[in-house]
């Protein structure tokens, strides 16, 4: 997903482009949740909006269930609308304070003429239900409610269709931290019991953690390490995963006064990214030069773990193992 950066006038190009996601590749299986973690503004939010097509891609393709779904009209979008909805990061933003909550949830399916007004009320009943709202939610207005209230009306109303991924944008980052875990929670039970599976992005990598059956680490629009959450938390291979990781905040008497990882430097401008690693220019790197034209794509370094095989951010073993030498 590129932009175009700079001012553009009729007569004039745009100066740039802005490469948020670039040469991502991954895949969730039904029933699974995928962790997308990084840092603010590495591209997260940005792919989850090309999954469901609020942006449309520049180029690449999106499959759901082996059907191309990348460039699909808006009529045939509306199918797609009943399998892949979306949570947005906050709630106040993404519910319309003039329409009650009963209309709220009931709304995705009046704009996809499913049911009568009748069946469709009872199906919202039985949503606020499962999210732990009363009956009487139905009459009350977004402003009526808390903000982990909200989100769980929004996740009602992301269920209504009855899809098979949602794809969560940092669901718990905007609320209180008492009220993380029952969202958290919540949504877990919701995936047991609908079957779902969840695109899970945060930045947070204690939550992602808890919720993720695997994890995809992000930095400046790509992918540099995949694995399953336990795997990767325990044998990360990535500098900038280790990085990450010894930033979690721990309680564990023994961890008390040890510092994460720090990261000197800039993260590189993704209008201007650098020819070779971008990791690699962050922490001006003596392995850099040689990564210009390196084919970076992940590579498989143990089963079902890969990581980018970045001189600049992986040990001497991590390299030999991928069989990268320099010099």
């Amino acid at each position: 997903m590129h932009f175009p950066a700079g001012r553009r006038s009729i007569l004039s190009r745009a100066r740039g482009v802005l490469k948020a996601v670039d040469g991502v590749s991954l895949s969730i299986a039904p029933g699974e949740t995928l962790g997308l973690v990084g840092e603010s503004g590495c591209g997260k939010s940005t792919l989850g909006r090309c999954i469901v097509r609020l942006h449309e891609p520049t180029s690449g393709s999106i499959r759901l269930l082996g059907r191309d779904i990348t460039h699909r009209s808006a009529w045939r979008l509306r199918k797609l609308r009943r399998q892949v909805q979306m949570v947005f990061q906050d709630p106040a933003d993404s519910l319309n304070p003039r329409m009650d909550v009963g209309r709220l949830v009931a709304e995705p399916m009046v704009v996809a003429g499913i049911g009568s007004r009748k069946s469709r009320m009872e199906h919202v009943l039985k949503l606020l239900d499962l999210v732990g709202l009363p009956a009487a939610a139905v009459d009350k207005y977004p402003h009526e409610f808390s903000g982990g209230q909200r989100q769980r009306i929004g996740i009602a109303r992301a269920l209504v269709l009855g899809p098979q991924l949602l794809v969560l944008d940092e669901p718990v980052s905007a609320l209180d931290v008492s009220v993380q875990s029952q969202v958290l929670n919540l949504l877990l039970d919701v995936q047991r019991e609908l079957k779902l599976s969840y695109l899970f992005i945060s930045h947070d990598l204690s939550v992602v953690r808890h919720m993720s059956d695997r994890v995809a680490v992000m930095y400046l629009g790509k992918i540099v390490e995949t694995a399953d959450a336990d795997q990767l938390y325990a044998t990360p291979y990535h500098a900038y995963t280790r990085a990450l990781i010894s930033a979690i905040p721990s309680t564990a008497p023994a961890d008390r006064g040890k510092r994460g990882i720090p990261l000197p430097g800039e993260v590189p401008s993704p209008i201007d990214p650098p020819p070779g690693s971008a990791f690699g220019r962050r922490v001006n790197h003596p392995y850099y030069e040689a990564t210009i034209g390196m084919d970076l794509t992940p590579r498989e370094i143990e089963p079902g773990h890969w990581v980018a095989p970045d001189p600049c951010a992986l040990d001497t073993p991590a390299m030999e193992r991928l069989g990268i030498k320099i010099g």
